[in-house]
């Protein structure tokens, strides 16, 4: 006997559950990748911010850093003009001199400026595209330039007119007028000049008076004051973009 078993045909699918198949694949695929991206720009985001708190912490230290530095370079500019009245009078006293050589230990001195590297660092090193907004990115850039442009002025031009200066300073001051005691140096009161040749020590004023107006015009009237204008300027704006 035979046992026949019912047929049951294919079902043939139509071409709308294709599409509608392949539309949900695709819609799974896209929404994760969306979802992905907007996972990447938050955590991009968070760290743009983080960046930006720290860039403050470390403005507020630059900013006490050019106030230190001005300082300084105020300090030396009235020590220049103490000398140079003292040279331009020639009334060799022994105050005088004793004053003279106290000044020449600070007329050609330097400070080097310090400026906090943390985030610039890392911003430097692949953090800058995190930073959406046009006008921090061009400021912290303008910031980086006036540090760099300040440093190499400091290198290079102003430190070789102090050591032009510095080594015509050997052939007026006697070294052994100074006295060391520890970090204190005080001057022998029997100091003398070593030379009180009038073209010498005119032409040592003429370097100090090239020092003076390096430090003046250059140092204090414009890098000073741009950096302090920059850091003020960029410490706003990041405090209204990132609140």
């Amino acid at each position: 006997m035979e046992v026949h078993h019912p047929h049951h045909p294919t079902h043939k699918k139509k071409w709308s559950e294709y599409f509608l198949e392949f539309f949900m694949l695709f819609f799974a695929v896209t929404l994760g990748f969306f979802a992905e991206n907007q996972r990447e720009h938050l955590t991009e985001k968070h760290r743009e911010k983080q960046y930006m708190e720290s860039l403050l912490e470390d403005l507020t230290k630059d900013k006490e850093e050019v106030k230190a530095a001005r300082q300084y370079t105020l300090n030396q500019i009235a020590k220049i003009d103490t000398a140079m009245k003292i040279i331009s009078k020639r009334e060799w006293d022994k105050e005088s001199i004793v004053k003279l050589y106290k000044v020449n230990l600070k007329v050609a001195g330097n400070r080097p400026s310090i400026f906090i590297e943390r985030t610039s660092s890392q911003l430097k090193n692949g953090g800058m595209h995190l930073i959406e907004d046009k006008k921090v990115s061009t400021l912290i850039s303008t910031y980086w330039q006036l540090i760099a442009a300040k440093n190499s002025f400091e290198n290079a031009t102003l430190e070789d007119n102090k050591s032009k200066a510095r080594n015509f300073s050997y052939s007026i001051f006697d070294q052994d007028n100074y006295i060391v005691n520890g970090k204190i140096i005080s001057v022998s009161e029997n100091a003398q000049l070593m030379t009180y040749d009038k073209k010498t020590l005119i032409e040592y004023n003429n370097r100090l008076a090239h020092i003076k107006f390096d430090l003046k015009n250059f140092l204090v009237d414009y890098f000073y004051n741009k950096l302090d204008e920059t850091i003020d300027e960029l410490t706003v704006e990041i405090k209204k973009e990132y609140k």
